[in-house]
Protein backbone atom coordinates (compact mmCIF):
# COMPACT_ATOMS: atom_id res chain seq x y z
CA UNK A 1 0.00 0.00 0.00
CA UNK A 2 1.18 3.47 -1.11
CA UNK A 3 1.55 6.18 1.53
CA UNK A 4 2.13 8.55 -1.09
CA UNK A 5 -0.62 11.56 -0.79
CA UNK A 6 -2.47 12.52 -4.29
CA UNK A 7 -2.38 16.31 -4.59
CA UNK A 8 -6.26 17.78 -5.27
CA UNK A 9 -6.87 21.43 -6.11
CA UNK A 10 -9.31 23.21 -4.47
CA UNK A 11 -11.97 25.76 -5.47
CA UNK A 12 -13.16 28.01 -2.68
CA UNK A 13 -16.70 30.22 -2.46
CA UNK A 14 -14.90 32.96 -3.81
CA UNK A 15 -13.63 30.90 -6.79
CA UNK A 16 -9.87 30.91 -6.68
CA UNK A 17 -8.03 28.01 -7.77
CA UNK A 18 -4.81 26.98 -7.18
CA UNK A 19 -2.91 26.54 -10.37
CA UNK A 20 0.67 27.55 -8.73
CA UNK A 21 2.99 30.48 -7.33
CA UNK A 22 4.34 30.86 -10.99
CA UNK A 23 0.96 31.03 -12.58
CA UNK A 24 -1.13 34.53 -13.08
CA UNK A 25 -4.16 35.22 -14.52
CA UNK A 26 -5.84 38.11 -15.85
CA UNK A 27 -8.96 38.08 -16.42
CA UNK A 28 -10.96 39.99 -18.31
CA UNK A 29 -13.04 43.17 -17.51
CA UNK A 30 -17.06 43.35 -16.46
CA UNK A 31 -17.62 45.89 -19.17
CA UNK A 32 -15.43 43.97 -22.01
CA UNK A 33 -17.27 40.83 -20.83
CA UNK A 34 -20.55 42.45 -21.37
CA UNK A 35 -19.69 44.20 -24.46
CA UNK A 36 -18.64 40.77 -26.29
CA UNK A 37 -21.97 39.00 -25.00
CA UNK A 38 -24.02 41.97 -25.91
CA UNK A 39 -22.47 41.78 -29.69
CA UNK A 40 -22.72 38.30 -30.25
CA UNK A 41 -26.44 39.21 -29.44
CA UNK A 42 -26.39 37.80 -25.37
CA UNK A 43 -28.46 40.96 -23.23
CA UNK A 44 -27.00 39.62 -19.69
CA UNK A 45 -27.05 41.84 -16.16
CA UNK A 46 -23.53 43.00 -14.63
CA UNK A 47 -24.31 40.50 -12.43
CA UNK A 48 -25.15 38.00 -14.77
CA UNK A 49 -21.55 38.73 -16.62
CA UNK A 50 -20.04 38.75 -13.45
CA UNK A 51 -21.30 35.18 -12.71
CA UNK A 52 -20.07 33.90 -16.48
CA UNK A 53 -16.49 35.25 -16.13
CA UNK A 54 -16.41 33.52 -12.60
CA UNK A 55 -17.58 30.17 -14.51
CA UNK A 56 -15.29 30.59 -17.47
CA UNK A 57 -11.97 31.59 -15.54
CA UNK A 58 -12.81 28.63 -13.31
CA UNK A 59 -13.00 26.44 -16.33
CA UNK A 60 -9.95 27.86 -18.30
CA UNK A 61 -8.15 27.23 -15.02
CA UNK A 62 -8.65 23.67 -14.59
CA UNK A 63 -8.02 23.44 -18.31
CA UNK A 64 -4.86 24.36 -17.90
CA UNK A 65 -4.28 22.88 -14.74
CA UNK A 66 -5.01 19.48 -16.15
CA UNK A 67 -3.06 20.35 -19.50
CA UNK A 68 0.24 20.90 -17.32
CA UNK A 69 -0.33 17.65 -15.40
CA UNK A 70 -0.93 15.59 -18.35
CA UNK A 71 2.39 16.38 -19.57
CA UNK A 72 4.61 13.73 -20.11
Amino acid sequence: MSTRKKKYSNIDSSNNFELGSNMTFQEMKLDVAIKKLKDSGIIVSEEEASEILSFLNVIAKITIKEFILNQD
